[in-house]
């Protein structure tokens, strides 16, 4: 399954557009609490979330490469919705 867009809300909730037109909602309201994902609380870094075929991402802040990318998978995505 692709993802073809996302578009993030204010309230930390992700709608991701897949392929043949489905969609699903991932709240992530929990996660931005979480040390891996502080850095989205600031709600113009969480706006500017990016995707790819199988997974949706936030590029660093300062440009340079991430020891953790804030990334998540498309199958971590569905495996939380269960």
């Amino acid at each position: 399954m692709k993802i073809t867009n996302v578009q993030a809300a204010d309230d930390y909730r992700l709608l991701i557009d897949f392929e043949e037109d489905n969609q699903v909602i991932f709240n992530m309201q929990r996660m931005v609490e979480t040390l891996p994902y502080l850095r989205l609380q600031n709600k113009e870094v969480f706006r500017a979330v990016r995707f790819e075929d199988k997974a949706v991402y936030w590029d660093p802040p300062d440009g340079k490469p991430e020891i953790f990318p804030l990334r998540i998978t498309v199958d971590s995505i569905l495996f939380t919705l269960r």
